[in-house]
Parts: C-alpha cells; sequence; structure tokens
C-alpha cells in the first residue's frame, strides 16, 4: 500500500470545501429557522393549555345550588 503524505495545503483545502458547504445550508436554513422555532411555542403554549384544562376538570369539585 502507498502512503502519501497529507500537506497542509490539502487539509486547509478541504477544510474550505466543508465549511463553503455549511455556509450554504446555514443560508438556506436560516429563513425557516424563526418560523420553525415559532410554531414548536405554539404547540407547546396549546399541548400546555389542554393537559391544564383537563386537570382542572378532574380536580374540580362539584357543587350543588339548591332553592329553598
Amino acid at each position: 500500500m502507498a502512503e502519501t503524505k497529507v500537506t497542509k495545503q490539502d487539509l486547509r483545502e478541504k477544510f474550505s470545501q466543508l465549511e463553503g458547504g455549511l455556509g450554504k445550508a446555514r443560508e438556506a436554513a436560516a429563513p425557516s429557522l424563526p418560523m420553525v422555532a415559532v410554531g414548536l411555542g405554539v404547540a407547546v403554549f396549546v399541548v400546555g393549555m389542554l393537559l391544564g384544562f383537563r386537570m382542572g376538570h378532574k380536580r374540580s369539585a362539584i357543587v350543588e345550588i339548591k332553592r329553598i
């Protein structure tokens, strides 16, 4: 098996290629990130409201009002 030496220049070129690809992916995902965060926040809020409403019904006392 022939061994090839990896030079600093080879590493720099490869890292710059990787960094460029990540930068493009980050730029493409940037506009949708706030929308996803808002959607998750609304979903958590709705689930919390529903669970709170359900727990409130389970724990509430039944009160009868009778006319005398």
